[in-house]
């Protein structure tokens, strides 16, 4: 199972852009200050070039042999996740960061008694009760 985000998301990003775009050709064409046309033309780029791609490319996939996401920037991509043969338990808590707010850890531990703590991304959160329905149908126990 692949999970995304819906096309509108990515679709938002891409819509600010072309909105930003076309906010700095008007104020270049109504002779605005630069500084003006520029800043929306940054809003623009940075939106299309980097916000629209990371929401459209991030992924979660559970297949038969792992459960890994690919998040972040396009050019530099975070991988995060753990093969399920290997594991023995998984723990989802709630703990603090260094900001005191509180996210959701997984702590997986493997059949040779290792943890790995990881902290899933907003997709992973958002489809987590059908990925830990899916793990639980593939024998994995998993503690809320």
């Amino acid at each position: 199972m692949t999970y995304t985000f819906p096309v509108y998301v990515p679709g938002a990003a891409v819509a600010v852009a072309v909105v930003a775009a076309f906010a700095g050709v008007l104020l270049l064409w109504m002779r605005k200050p630069l500084l003006l046309a520029l800043a929306a033309f940054g809003v623009a780029a940075f939106s299309g070039g980097f916000i629209a791609p990371i929401l459209a490319l991030d992924r979660v996939v559970l297949d038969d042999e792992k459960l890994e996401q690919t998040t972040g920037f396009w050019f530099m991509p975070t991988v995060k996740g753990f093969r399920l043969a290997d594991v023995e338990l998984i723990t989802i808590t709630i703990k603090r960061d260094r900001k005191n707010r509180e996210r959701e850890v997984w702590v997986v531990t493997t059949q040779d008694g290792r943890t790995q703590e990881i902290d899933p991304g907003d997709l992973w959160e958002l489809n987590g009760a059908d990925i830990i329905k899916r793990l639980r149908e593939k024998g994995i126990e998993v503690v809320e």
